[in-house]
């Protein structure tokens, strides 16, 4: 027997359907679609929210049908995007799938229209969606932002001050003890700011140049930055280590190759693993995209690799630079949480090299 469908659901359905048709094309896309040199697109969704739990990643679902003259052009345009493959890589699982073949998980997220982007975390909190078309700049912006919206890992030394910093801010609960010690009160701050004045939230989660505003201009580690509001600055405030500038602001690709120190220019910022370069011209840009893991290491310690385990067992093990700290006005990197955690509960009297 088939299984009964009440009248309201066929209206959603019917809804769903009829505002993405609106001229015949060919069938290419949803589960006939051929695989996409850039994304790793999957087909099930079931194992896609597995593998976004089991790597922390975001999981973005793409709902598509062959009927939509839209899903092709996203097709075309924008997930190609190498922007938009690059975000995709390192922070999200991709999954396409029909919305006529997936309806129930379709109306779930209230859906009307395609195509549609649903983006959410591992414990299926929804952090974006957008029913229509994406041009690839709107679709990395969008992408950006959830990877922003996303609460931070936290160290278990992070939290001894939590309660306390927590209600002095209007934003997120809890920041950690470390990062807050260094970020004071938003406040106007006449003085020299970083990125010539542009919000670094911005910067790294739209990769758009934004204008900071006076009001919000905050220091951390004796340095000034300025965010465009205050939801931007209360991302810095979680985990500003995401957002400052890596080797200070200075040009690694002029550092590395001319031997001198020159700042960085946020008009030819660059990112690499979920963080923030800033290159002296376009020309050093071009050279940084064209070999990031020669220059991404300048400026850290032990050339990047983890200082745990070079300490502990003499092996050189590549860090991540998503998993970094600054202690002492070093930078370390490590390959995920447990080696910083462990480097952490040995520091400095066992594991900083001096």
């Amino acid at each position: 027997m088939p299984p009964h469908r009440s009248p309201l659901r066929l209206v959603r359905l019917g809804a769903l359907l009829a505002l993405a048709w609106t001229a015949p094309i060919p069938t290419s896309l949803g589960d006939d679609a051929p695989p996409d040199d850039g994304l790793a697109w999957r087909s099930d969704y079931g194992q896609a929210l597995e593998e976004a739990r089991t790597s922390d990643r975001l999981l973005w679902i793409q709902f598509t049908g062959p009927w939509c003259p839209n899903c092709l052009r996203m097709e075309q345009d924008s997930f190609p995007a190498p922007a938009v493959v690059a975000r995709s890589r390192s922070d999200f699982v991709a999954v396409k799938l029909r919305a006529d073949v997936q309806e129930d998980l379709a109306l779930s997220f209230g859906l009307t229209g395609l195509p549609a982007t649903v983006l959410v975390d591992p414990s299926r909190n929804v952090l974006g969606v957008h029913q229509g078309y994406l041009g690839p700049e709107d679709l990395d912006g969008l992408l950006g932002r959830a990877v922003a919206s996303r609460a931070p890992r936290h160290n278990v030394e992070d939290l001894a001050d939590a309660p306390r910093l927590a209600r002095e801010f209007v934003g997120p609960p809890e920041p950690s003890q470390i990062q807050i010690a260094k970020v004071e009160k938003p406040s106007k701050i006449e003085e020299h700011v970083e990125l010539s004045g542009y919000c670094p939230v911005s910067l790294v989660a739209e990769k758009r140049l934004v204008e900071g505003q006076a009001e919000y201009a905050v220091a951390h580690q004796g340095r000034v930055y300025k965010f465009a509001n205050l939801v931007t600055f209360n991302l810095f405030r979680r985990d500003p280590d995401r957002y400052v500038p890596a080797n200070n602001g200075r040009c690694p690709v002029e550092q590395l190759d001319q031997g001198k120190e020159a700042p960085g220019d946020p008009r030819f910022g660059a990112l690499y693993k979920g963080r923030l370069y800033l290159c002296a011209s376009k020309q050093d840009r071009l050279r940084f995209v064209g070999d990031p893991d020669r220059y991404a290491t300048v400026g850290v310690e032990e050339q990047g690799n983890c200082p745990h385990c070079l300490a502990e067992a003499g092996v050189l093990v590549p860090g991540d630079p998503r998993y970094s700290l600054t202690m002492a006005g070093r930078s370390y990197w490590f390959p995920d949480d447990q080696h910083r955690n462990a480097f952490m509960s040995l520091a400095p009297s066992r594991t900083i090299r001096r």
